[in-house]
């Protein structure tokens, strides 16, 4: 045991022996680096004191320039100021001149003021309609002119005169019914060279058509969609006549017939009902065709019964070798009500059709009126658009509705009253027989 102590001892006292030999090893390492750093700082330091002492003598250098340079700045300075008091001065002189002048041009004026101000509001009124005009073609420098006049405070005489001519051609103009040869533009955009027919300042037409003008194209383009045939025929009727022809012109100068553009035709409004306006078109076509069917065949029952055959030989014949009355009643009653059913089948889908026809345009008011509410929810009732096509819908379902079950309505009528006639006739043969 006393051996381990000692062994202890020995190892701790070389430890702090030699933990004693690093520190004395750190601590002159950190007075040799100390020491560099100050050598480095001394040998810096005189540098730095050079080179300021070089820049502190350089700035003394340009002291002189620079005080030249703040003298000449004071210099513009002071003139800037005497300059800017002078503008001051002739502005205020300027100033009373204009006003006087103005003055004195007000005086000379006097009433013609109020002339001036009518010529330059006439100018810009005639110019806004001749620039889209039916006349625009004819009086290709007018535009301007007018504009030029428009803007002017004062006129003279000449552009007076100038004005008032403008607008005595325009009266001029719109009693003329004039041929122009032009710039034509058709529906597909190709421009062409053509004439047209101008009905004073309300219309023109080209090849039986409409025209609308279009100054930016420098020409006349043809609408997209003409009116009805009979308003068109009268433009043909006209540029062939030789004497006095009527001939529908629009007097909105152009705004009627450009309605046009939005109006639907009969296929894009009936597409407007969708599915149930061609469910009511389909059993519309299917009543029509089974009532022409129907008549027809009352019409050869008819034939049938006038020439004394098929069910009068047939009563003849079943009546003729019975004597009792009671038996002869019965057969006849038997071959009238088989006859009745014969005529009468059928007859009842028609009433069908006709009365299923207005029900389904019912339901296509309910969903499109669905629909138009629908729109409101989502996107409000700032757009009247965006419920068009719901109402569109609901109305275009209730016409077709309609129109499919008046006329079905009337056929049932009249089918019906065939087949009572028929069936009285038959009863009034039978009759006939049963008295012999």
């Amino acid at each position: 045991m006393q051996k381990l102590y000692k062994i202890f001892f020995i190892l701790l006292s070389f430890n702090i022996h030699s933990q004693e030999d690093e520190k004395v090893d750190i601590n002159v390492e950190r007075v040799n680096t100390i020491q560099e750093l100050l050598n480095q700082v001394q040998v810096n330091k005189s540098i730095y004191k050079n080179d300021d002492s070089k820049r502190i003598a350089e700035f003394l250098e340009l002291v002189d320039e620079r005080q030249l340079i703040l003298n000449k700045t004071k210099t513009d300075l002071k003139n800037e100021q005497a300059r800017n008091t002078r503008l001051e001065l002739s502005f205020e002189k300027n100033e009373k001149e204009l006003a006087e002048l103005q003055e004195r041009l007000q005086i000379k004026i006097g009433v013609l003021g109020e002339l001036f101000g009518v010529a330059r509001q006439f100018s810009g009124e005639l110019f806004a309609s001749t620039e889209n005009g039916f006349t625009f073609y004819e009086n290709p420098k007018r535009p301007d002119r007018l504009k030029e006049i428009g803007k002017i405070q004062v006129h003279n005489l000449s552009q007076l005169e100038e004005l008032w001519l403008a607008y005595f051609g325009e009266i001029a103009s719109s009693g003329e019914v004039k041929k122009v040869s032009t710039n034509v533009i058709d529906e597909s955009g190709i421009s062409s060279t053509g004439e047209i027919v101008r009905y004073g300042l309300f219309s023109a037409a080209h090849d039986g058509g409409y025209v609308t003008p279009s100054s930016e194209l420098n020409g006349f383009k043809l609408l997209q969609r003409q009116p009805e045939s009979s308003i068109t025929r009268t433009l043909s009727k006209h540029y062939k006549a030789d004497e006095y022809s009527s001939v529908a012109i629009d007097p909105t100068r152009g705004f009627l017939l450009s309605l046009y553009l939005d109006k639907a035709s009969w296929f894009q409004r009936i597409s407007q009902g969708k599915s149930i306006g061609y469910v009511i078109i389909l059993i519309g076509l299917i009543g029509l065709a089974f009532s022409i069917w129907k008549i027809r065949t009352l019409a050869q029952k008819r034939t049938e019964l006038d020439s004394d055959e098929s069910i009068i030989q047939e009563m003849i014949a079943k009546t003729k070798n019975n004597t009792s009355y009671e038996s002869k009643e019965n057969i006849l009653d038997e071959l009238i009500l088989n006859y009745s059913a014969n005529v009468e089948k059928g007859v009842s889908w028609i009433k069908f059709f006709a009365a299923v026809a207005p029900l389904l345009g019912l339901l296509g008011t309910v969903i499109g009126m669905i629909e138009t509410f629908q729109a409101i929810t989502l996107f409000g009732t700032g757009d009247p658009k965006q419920m068009a096509g719901g109402i569109s819908q609901a109305l275009v379902t209730t016409m077709l509705g309609l129109i499919v079950a008046a006329p079905l309505l009337g056929f049932y009528t009249f089918i019906s009253d065939k087949v009572s006639s028929l069936i009285q006739v038959v009863e009034e043969k039978a009759s006939y027989i049963l008295s012999k």
